[in-house]
């Protein structure tokens, strides 16, 4: 039993090691572009739902009714 919980604390010390060696070899390749279209509809999908959410906040701060 301890030689499978040492070969499993060696594999669970290894994990990082081998996620920064791919982490490497991913940082040399070319990363992927995207048409500026989408960056601008996800900004103003993002800005649209704080906005949003503000206002349903207000909405519901408004109509809400006093308690006695």
């Amino acid at each position: 039993m301890s030689k499978f919980l040492s070969a499993v604390m060696l594999f669970l010390i290894s994990s990082p090691l081998f996620a920064a060696v791919k982490e490497m070899e991913a940082a040399t390749a070319p990363s992927e572009t995207v048409d500026i279209i989408w960056v601008i509809a996800f900004g103003v999908v993002f800005i649209g739902m704080i906005v949003a959410f503000f206002v349903y906040l207000w909405h519901t701060e408004k109509n809400r009714k006093p308690e006695q």
